[in-house]
């Protein structure tokens, strides 16, 4: 009888555009690619960390060379050890010899695809935390695909494919992060060039919510949708934001900070002559209601139809946003929790596969989602 092969386990630590803190996952590999989430650890930034890499985020920036300086390079090693601490307490939950690799997206300072030449940044030093943790660890996973020629990202669609795909029905993988994404799975994606899995940035998720919330309610996101809840969308502030022309771009597409910001809220508060006659939690509710139409805008004109579309990232725990996003759509709206993946820990278990993946030499990127001329093995790999 050939000899059953034992799982294997990978980390994967996510730390998104929300520069809330970092997620952290044991992803359990089984024979025959069944994924299980082993165990999981939440870390929130310190304050003067959020601080720092906000400040970094919001510099003018043309190309990467312009990071190479000091505030970069000690942050650069200052996330390492936050990701370091992250390791140590998953560690506590698995022995260290079971762990193959360590996936670590790092934290988005700037994504840039359309530059010459396109960049996507993110730091979180990978070969000083591969010699904190003495545990391989795979980075910059976004490079490869955009020196193949696409976007760079969403990355996560190939995870979604494995994890969430089914042969009975159509389905999508919606992630509210800061930003929003989407994965469209349709049940014939393997025989129809057609039908292939797709994925894109639809816009603002928590991003622009956030920044108000920070702004005028001295919190950093709006917990459950309390303030939101208490207001009114204004129906002509939300024509105004949904008339940008990130929307009627056609995929593959991504974006980030660097256009969904506080200067573009600004600029389109600017237009709004309504804006003396609503409140701060107006606008809340109408940030809101934007991350709500432009998801539903999308996942309603995917073909053939969605029949369930899963939603994940933190905006899964904003029951205003969700409520919203239903009243958008007929399609059937859960949670990625319904097949086996709580909502919070979706986007580490992807780079814990990912990193998985690239020490095997496989692949882990779409072209029918970034846009790229193949399929590539993402990541750069730092040993203890």
């Amino acid at each position: 009888m050939p000899r059953k092969k034992l799982p294997v386990y990978a980390i994967g630590l996510m730390s998104g555009t929300s520069v809330d803190g970092i997620d952290g996952v044991v992803l359990k590999i089984a024979d025959k690619g069944k994924l299980t989430i082993h165990s999981t650890v939440n870390f929130d930034y310190p304050k003067d960390t959020k601080d720092k890499i906000r400040r970094l985020i919001g510099r003018k920036v043309m190309d990467a060379m312009q990071f190479k300086n000091e505030q970069f390079e000690n942050l650069d090693i200052e996330l390492a050890q936050h990701y370091t601490e992250v390791v140590c307490r998953l560690l506590e939950t698995i022995e260290r010899k079971n762990i193959c690799v360590i996936g670590c997206h790092g934290q988005t300072i700037h994504h840039s695809p359309h530059s010459n030449p396109p960049f996507s940044l993110q730091i979180g030093d990978g070969a000083e935390l591969a010699r904190l943790a003495r545990i391989a660890v795979v980075t910059d996973f976004r490079s490869a695909d955009l020196a193949a020629g696409g976007q760079g990202a969403p990355l996560a669609p190939a995870f979604h494919q494995t994890a969430f795909a089914s042969k009975a029905d159509n389905r999508s993988v919606i992630n509210i992060g800061g930003i929003s994404n989407i994965t469209f799975l349709p049940t014939d994606s393997k025989s129809d060039a057609k039908n292939d899995v797709t994925g894109f940035d639809t816009g603002p998720g928590n991003t622009l919510m956030d920044y108000w919330c920070r702004t005028h309610f001295d919190c950093d996101y709006d917990n459950n949708g309390e303030i939101a809840k208490s207001a009114a969308i204004q129906l002509d502030f939300l024509d105004i934001l949904l008339k940008d022309a990130y929307f009627e771009m056609p995929p593959p597409k991504s974006t980030g900070l660097e256009y969904f910001n506080e200067k573009w809220l600004k600029e389109k508060l600017s237009l709004w002559e309504g804006r003396d006659h609503a409140t701060n939690a107006d606008i809340l509710t109408t940030l809101t209601a934007l991350t709500a139409k432009t998801i539903a805008n999308q996942l309603n004109n995917l073909e053939p139809e969605v029949d369930t579309a899963y939603v994940c990232g933190g905006g899964a725990k904003n029951p205003v946003l969700i409520t919203l996003l239903k009243q958008q759509t007929t399609i059937i709206i859960d949670t990625t929790s319904a097949l086996g993946i709580d909502p919070q820990w979706v986007e580490a278990a992807a780079f814990a596969w990912m990193a998985y993946r690239t020490l095997n030499r496989l692949t882990s990127t779409l072209p029918s989602v970034t846009g790229a001329s193949k399929p590539t093995i993402a990541g750069v790999i730092s040993r203890p």
